[in-house]
């Protein structure tokens, strides 16, 4: 696992804890790759910000990044379906957790 990302990730978390502010925005979401069912997971921007992730289940635990208004991979091993958290930064310092299942 990138361990910068994920040492990003928490930190992020701790400082918006910390001051107990967020910014507002859509968040990334967490889905399947129709195209390596079992075996992959998408991460997707659903706003103006790109994100870098990590994510963890049952299924397994992989990192990613989603462009603005995109899908990107969350690479990783995945082992089948199963449903998985996630921890984004977004661009503008935004903070995430989105959950959702590895197909």
């Amino acid at each position: 696992m990138n361990t910068f990302v994920l040492r990003t990730v928490i930190a992020a978390a701790s400082i918006t804890v910390a001051l107990g502010t967020g910014v507002a925005s859509a968040g990334p979401t967490l889905h399947g790759d129709p195209h390596n069912p079992g075996t992959q997971l998408n991460v997707h921007s659903n706003d103006q910000n790109s994100y870098s992730c990590g994510t963890i289940g049952v299924a397994g635990a992989g990192v990613g990044t989603a462009p603005p208004n995109g899908s990107g991979q969350s690479n990783g091993v995945y082992f089948g379906s199963g449903p998985v958290q996630g921890g984004c930064v977004g661009s503008d310092g935004s903070v995430h957790f989105p959950s959702g299942h590895a197909h």
